[in-house]
């Protein structure tokens, strides 16, 4: 376990992680480890398995040993779950991971992000406003939440919430440009020509550093 630790070497980390398995079948916290190596390495449907097999095993031992590290698990496997576009299955686990820890600005951040994506847009609201109430310094839930006021038409807080997230992510590119596009759409072009030249700004320096 300590040797597999050092993730900036994936593949050594994973034999040791391998190893500690053979050694400890049933151990929840090593089969966690396995599956988040082997999605670091990009092997979505192993880690997927090791994240299952990791929750089986939590359910048959029934230790409170494991409480704190369930939510992590569910959490993991619903991201895994949401790159096979198993949008559904996804936030089923986020939502055991909430039961777990009610506190968990992640899993309610990435529940409000699936719900985004499947068109639940109050829902995701409800969500999102929870992972920045949790957390108010999280840029990207200010983001998100921005983009779902967008879609259920309330372009005043959206536009107040992609501000947020500039504020604490200045280099954050998607707020900008959505900033950008609100304020265009609200005739307020000289504060949407601000936004984009803050995106072009960079770009532009380069240009004329190349033309120099």
């Amino acid at each position: 376990m300590a040797i597999g630790q050092y993730y900036n070497l994936l593949t050594d980390s994973l034999q040791s992680f391998q190893r500690a398995v053979d050694l400890s079948p049933i151990d929840v916290r090593v089969q966690f480890k396995v599956g988040y190596c082997l999605y670091l390495l990009g092997r979505s449907n192993e880690a997927k398995l090791s994240y299952m097999l990791g929750l089986e095993l939590a359910a048959e031992t029934n230790s409170n040993r494991w409480l704190g590290l369930l939510p992590k698990l569910h959490i993991q496997l619903g991201i895994v779950l949401k790159g096979e576009g198993m949008l559904f299955c996804a936030c089923e686990h986020y939502c055991e991971a909430l039961v777990l820890c009610p506190t968990n600005d992640r899993a309610f951040w990435l529940l409000g992000t699936a719900l985004l994506q499947l068109g639940e847009y109050r829902s995701a609201e409800k969500a999102l406003e929870e992972a920045v109430f949790l957390k108010p310094g999280f840029a990207d839930a200010h983001y998100d939440l921005g983009s779902a006021l967008h879609e259920l038409g309330e372009d005043e807080r959206a536009v107040l919430e992609f501000q947020r997230t500039i504020d604490l992510n200045p280099n954050h590119l998607d707020a900008l440009y959505e900033l950008g596009c609100l304020f265009q759409d609200m005739g307020r072009y000289h504060r949407a020509a601000e936004m984009y030249e803050r995106i072009m700004g960079p770009q532009q320096d380069d240009r004329l550093g190349c033309i120099t």
